[in-house]
């Protein structure tokens, strides 16, 4: 039973790896919960290190990362706030090479019937799981912990790969535009 494992799992990984290294782009929907509170939008991401994602909600937020910044703006109150991109979790999950690093080098911390969870921790203790579909091994989202030490979940739906995704998207505006 135990070497039918390895080999299940063998195909897994190099399941994962072959999808991770395929994907270019990423278009999909997410619910975010941080301690209590949902919130809803939708994202796009496009390998290395670029993300949009517009929330649902009345402060009309976004969050954009350029490659080098992470900016949350929050229209209705036309306030920017700015982040360096290796200070905080997104930076793994939009550098490929980190999600690929983690399937080839460690194993999941969790297999069920739906999920692969792995888990990454960087030297600052940075918790940060990846969620992987068992079955079609798309990006089901993640989980980390915010400034605050909320644990924040934030899962995919809807996703689609490879759809052609404009880079002016990824402008972060300046707050006297808002």
């Amino acid at each position: 039973i135990y070497f039918f494992f390895n080999i299940s799992y063998a195909d897994l990984q190099e399941g994962l790896i072959n999808k991770v290294e395929a994907t270019k782009t990423l278009s999909f929907d997410f619910i975010q919960k941080i301690a209590e509170k949902e919130e809803i939008g939708n994202c796009y991401i496009k390998y290395p290190l670029l993300m949009k994602c517009d929330y649902q909600n009345l402060k009309k937020k976004s969050v954009i990362s350029n490659g080098k910044t992470v900016a949350v703006i929050k229209k209705k109150y036309k306030k920017i706030y700015y982040y360096p991109i290796k200070m905080t979790p997104l930076f793994a999950i939009l550098k490929k090479d980190k999600i690929l690093d983690l399937i080839k080098n460690y194993k999941p911390i969790r297999i069920d019937s739906d999920i692969i969870e792995y888990e990454l921790i960087e030297k600052n203790s940075n918790r940060l799981k990846i969620l992987f579909d068992k079955n079609s091994l798309e990006f089901r989202g993640w989980k980390t912990k915010d400034a605050y030490s909320n644990e924040v979940s934030f899962s995919i739906i809807n996703l689609e790969t490879n759809v052609k995704i404009e880079n002016k998207i990824f402008k972060i505006p300046r707050e006297e535009d808002l």
